[in-house]
């Protein structure tokens, strides 16, 4: 039994290891402002509940709202991929879908969590030159959820999803959708 909860927690973390952000992003343009605007209709400032013991059936959900580390490292994140050039450039990053998830079953217990994001690049004039949706999804199944966890898989999402997204921009040609 030491060995099945052994391995599980020992995957379960390697996730958190794994590294999603494979290239490097340069876009052109010098950010003269970004907005972060949080669209879910269901944040709470609630946890989301796990038990110390949990039963089969069990579960929860909570889209939670973005405290100011996550909204600045997010800021953050979205400077460094740009370098400066004469263009200015305004982002809009606005938060579509953003939950953790528990639920408990007979041998294990899940957790997973979701972050769905839009990023729109638009010149000094306000007019959107690009745009581009992501999401990116984590489900880690163990013998024990734990909030430390949750919440870094969580962190992973939103900073995965909004990679992805840049990844997607840095491509797109200049005009295109």
């Amino acid at each position: 039994m030491v060995t099945v909860i052994f391995s599980s927690c020992t995957s379960k973390y390697a996730i958190l290891d794994r590294n999603f952000e494979t290239g490097k992003i340069l876009i052109s343009g010098k950010i003269i402002d970004i907005q972060l605007i949080d669209e879910r209709p269901d944040v709470t400032s609630e946890k989301i509940k796990l038990n110390a013991i949990s039963f089969p059936g069990q579960s929860d959900k909570v889209s939670p709202n973005l405290n100011e580390n996550q909204r600045q490292l997010i800021i953050e994140q979205i400077r460094s991929y740009f370098f400066n050039s004469e263009s200015e450039i305004k982002v809009r990053c606005s938060i579509i879908v953003g939950f953790q998830e528990f639920s408990a079953h007979t041998f294990h217990e899940r957790e997973y969590v979701e972050f769905e994001t839009k990023v729109e690049l638009l010149n000094a004039a306000g007019t959107m030159t690009k745009f581009c949706t992501s999401t990116a999804f984590f489900e880690a199944k163990s013998m024990d959820a734990n909030y430390d966890f949750i919440d870094k898989l969580y962190l992973k999402a939103i900073r995965t999803s909004i990679y992805e997204c840049f990844e997607k921009l840095d491509g797109l040609p200049k005009n295109a959708n």
